[in-house]
C-alpha cells in the first residue's frame, strides 16, 4: 500500500507534479510517471519522484528525477544519497531538480557522477530563490562638465567667480548658444574627456553680465566641454515553463512555451554601475546598448558667432 504523505508536504508534491509535467512536454515520446515505486537490485521497494522511460538507439532507457523542495540549496549529502539510490536501480540517466539551486560542492559532485542539476525557471520577485535572466550592458555617452572662460578687455583687480550657466549677453544665456553648438557638432566628436574647445572672439567688446549688478567688458569667450561615458548594467529576469541547467548554464523550454522577460527600464538611473573587466559569456542572451544623452535645443539664443 502506498503511504500518503502528510498534508504539510503538499507544496513538495505540487513541485514534483510540475517537474513531471514539464518533462512530459520536453520529451513527449517518453513515458513520464509521478511518484512511482521501483524494485532496486537489492530487492528493496524504493519510491522515486519522477520516472522517465523511453527508447534511444533501439534500447530501453530508464531515467529518474529527484525533486528537492528544501529550505536552502541542495548540498553534497543530498547528491550522494541520490547517486546511491539511482545506482541501485541501474538508472541510465539521473536528474536532480532543486527549488533553490545547488552549492558549488554539490555541483561538482553532480558533474563527477553524471547527474543533471536543474531548477525550475522561476522569476517571481516575491519568491525568487535565485536569478535567471539576461544581462544588459549600456554605455551612456553624454556631455559632462562645461567650462567657460571670460577674456576681459581690462583684467579685474580681483578674481571673478561665476556660475557658467548664469552668464548673459543682452539678457540671453551664453551657455545656451554653446549647448546648441554641441548638438550641431556631436556627430563630428570622437573620444572622451575634454574633447571640445571653442574660442569666440568678438568683433568688438561685449558687455557680459555674470550676476545681478556685476558686468564686464570682454573681448572673447572660450568654452570647453567634457565627454564622459557611464558604464552601466542591468539584469533582466525571464520566466516561463522550463528547466535551467546549472552545469550547462542554459535553459530548456518545451515547444510552444511563452517566454516572458521583465520590462527593461530606459531610465538609466535604475541601472547599476559596472566594472570595466571583461566578463565571460553565459550562453544566455546578452545585450549591449550605446545610448547618447543630449541637450534639449534652446530657441532664440544669442548668436555669439555673429558678435
Amino acid at each position: 500500500m502506498k503511504r500518503s504523505k502528510p498534508a504539510g508536504d503538499q507544496p513538495g508534491i505540487n513541485f514534483e507534479k510540475v517537474v513531471a509535467a514539464i518533462q512530459s512536454q520536453i520529451d513527449p515520446q517518453a513515458t513520464v510517471t509521478h511518484s512511482e515505486f521501483l524494485i532496486d537490485r537489492l530487492g528493496q521497494r524504493r519510491q522515486f519522484d519522477v520516472v522517465v522511460r523511453g527508447t534511444f538507439a533501439g534500447q530501453l532507457m530508464l531515467g529518474i528525477i529527484e525533486c528537492k523542495d528544501l529550505g536552502g540549496k541542495v548540498g553534497t549529502p543530498e547528491v550522494d544519497a541520490f547517486v546511491t539510490k539511482a545506482q541501485d536501480i541501474n538508472a541510465n540517466f539521473k536528474v536532480l531538480v532543486s527549488r533553490r539551486g545547488f552549492t558549488k560542492p554539490a555541483l561538482a559532485k553532480c558533474a563527477h557522477y553524471g547527474v543533471q542539476a536543474l531548477s525550475l525557471i522561476d522569476n517571481d520577485p516575491a519568491n525568487r530563490n535565485f536569478f535567471i535572466g539576461t544581462r544588459w550592458e549600456a554605455d551612456v555617452i553624454r556631455w559632462g562638465r562645461i567650462a567657460v572662460t571670460l577674456h576681459y578687455v581690462s583684467e579685474p583687480m580681483q578674481p571673478v567667480h561665476f556660475d557658467a550657466g548664469e552668464i548673459t549677453i543682452s539678457g540671453k544665456k551664453v551657455i545656451d548658444w554653446f549647448t546648441n553648438y554641441l548638438l550641431d557638432n556631436t556627430a563630428d566628436v570622437t573620444g572622451l574627456g575634454w574633447v571640445v574647445n571653442f574660442r569666440g572672439v568678438f568683433n568688438e567688446p561685449q558687455t557680459v553680465r555674470v550676476r545681478e549688478g556685476e558686468e564686464y567688458q570682454c573681448s572673447a569667450i572660450s568654452f570647453a566641454a567634457e565627454r564622459v561615458c557611464q558604464q552601466l548594467e542591468r539584469y533582466v529576469g525571464i520566466s516561463g515553463t522550463g528547466f535551467y541547467s546549472w552545469l550547462e548554464q542554459k535553459a530548456t523550454f518545451p515547444p510552444g512555451t511563452q517566454i516572458l522577460m521583465d520590462a527593461v527600464p530606459m531610465d538609466f538611473a535604475q541601472w547599476q554601475p559596472r566594472g570595466s573587466e571583461q566578463r565571460p559569456t553565459t550562453g544566455f542572451l546578452e545585450v549591449k546598448l550605446e545610448a547618447h544623452s543630449m541637450f534639449d535645443r534652446v530657441a532664440d539664443v544669442i548668436q555669439l558667432d555673429a558678435l
